[in-house]
């Protein structure tokens, strides 16, 4: 019984690394949504880490959470990082690339 329970967990370990090889070691994600408002006024609001407090549900989960801004207040450079508690975790944002009205 012991030893047919041993090889089923190491055909199953077997298996799994498997899956696990086989998978890609990136991934890219991209969301997109409709908001009616026009884009200067949505691009101002996303492009400022400053002006996320007021819109960010992340923000509302925790009152309390440390944030830190560094480079140009907006734009291309801009640094946001966070630290606060479970439900938010750390991290660490840079905007890349900027084209206003259009993306960052």
């Amino acid at each position: 019984m012991l030893k047919n329970i041993v090889i089923a967990l190491g055909l199953g370990g077997v298996l799994l690394l498997g899956v696990i090889v086989t998978r890609p070691d990136s991934f890219h994600v991209e969301r997109s949504t409709v908001i009616s408002a026009p884009p200067a006024a949505v691009f101002a609001l996303v492009n400022d880490f400053h002006q996320w407090r007021g819109w960010s549900p992340w923000q509302h989960l925790d009152e309390g959470m440390k944030t830190q801004f560094e480079g140009p207040s907006a734009g291309v450079g801009a640094i946001y990082s966070w630290v606060g508690n479970d439900k938010v975790g750390q991290g660490r944002m840079t905007i890349l690339g900027s084209r206003p009205d259009e993306k960052i």
